[in-house]
């Protein structure tokens, strides 16, 4: 066993960043023979079973219980089911940066969304769950290589949260952190109806020098979930474009969201520190314009900020964040 780690050790060394070349793969799959002949585990029951998931790329047999999950950006469903990780996507300005960086695990170290198959090799996983948009069918078929692969879209955590849930044996946590996740949407409804009734409207923006994005309810529960209402532009801007996240305006436009609240978000979920930071300056000459100025909400200084880093993205923690960000607002605890 330890000289197969050592072969493979060196085989890793010497592709650097390249593709996983085909020596690689061949030492990845003796090690893997090597496991599955191992006496120890002919002896143990758990060992022995497995269980077919379904996800992305078709239905793959997973080992239960895994010991070594690998995973890339899917993160949020992973520390929400306190499941165990080997290697995980992160990078510094990453909205899980301080809860992923206290597993002391290999991390990506990157904003760069490809999964490394030689990092990810080094951490001998036993299982990589992967976020499905990040790959495609090579790509795949290389993590498999390594170790079963399952993969899941960002679209509905709820739906991936119970298929990780299976493969993991944690099918029960999955359900709780459902349950947890409604009944918090449920208690904001309330706070945020009784603090300003249930007639309020909102949208969701992203403003830039450039242009305006306006996010439709489908994009996000902001619309629908939380007691507030899309403002009537939105049905009309629906009329204007087959997108179903939202639409780009011009800055024209501006004086058109009449909405009472407002939600702006600056820059990407996955920019670096940087980058996310040039976006936030740029904001402040936008907010000179006398179009910015004549928008209702801008008026009665209804207008939000909010972090792109978790309102972009997927997931238990990213929604609940979301969430006390709309709470905390709208009833004036900002």
């Amino acid at each position: 066993m330890l000289l197969v780690f050592m072969l493979i050790a060196a085989l890793v060394s010497a592709c650097g960043n390249k593709a996983i070349s085909e020596d690689t793969t061949k030492a990845a799959a003796a090690q893997t023979n090597q496991q599955a002949t191992d006496p120890e585990s002919e002896t143990d029951p758990k060992a022995a079973q497995a269980i077919k998931i379904k996800h992305g790329f078709g239905e793959t047999e997973v080992p239960l219980h895994p010991k070594r999950v690998a995973v890339f950006g899917l993160e949020d469903i992973m520390l929400s089911l306190e499941a165990p990780m080997v290697y995980a996507y992160d990078f510094i300005g990453y909205y899980l940066d301080d809860e992923i960086q206290k597993l002391n695990i290999p991390v990506s170290g990157s904003a760069d969304f490809k999964p490394n198959l030689e990092a990810i090799l080094q951490t001998n996983p036993d299982l990589i769950i992967v976020q499905q948009y990040s790959i495609d069918q090579k790509g795949y078929d290389e993590l498999s290589k390594i170790a079963p692969t399952i993969a899941f879209a960002p679209d509905d955590w709820k739906s991936s949260i119970i298929e990780i849930g299976k493969a993991l044996g944690l099918e029960d946590k999955a359900h709780s952190v459902i349950q947890a996740n409604e009944e918090e949407l449920k208690k904001a409804k309330e706070q945020i109806v009784q603090a300003v009734g249930a007639d309020k409207t909102v949208a969701y923006i992203r403003p830039s020098d450039k242009d305006l994005q306006v996010f439709f309810p489908s994009f996000n529960l902001v619309y629908k979930e939380l007691g507030l209402l899309p403002y009537q532009g939105i049905a009309e801007l629906q009329q204007k474009t087959k997108d179903d996240w939202g639409i780009n305006l011009s800055l024209e436009d501006l004086p058109s969201i009449t909405a009472d609240y407002i939600f702006a978000i600056y820059g990407g979920s996955i920019d670096t520190e940087d980058a996310f930071q040039k976006e936030v300056s740029a904001s402040k000459a936008i907010e000179e314009l006398k179009l910015w100025k004549s928008i209702p909400a801008v008026k009665e200084d209804h207008v939000f900020k909010v972090s792109s880093r978790h309102w972009m993205s997927s997931g238990p923690i990213a929604e609940s964040r979301e969430v006390d960000d709309v709470v905390n607002a709208v009833t004036g605890k900002h």
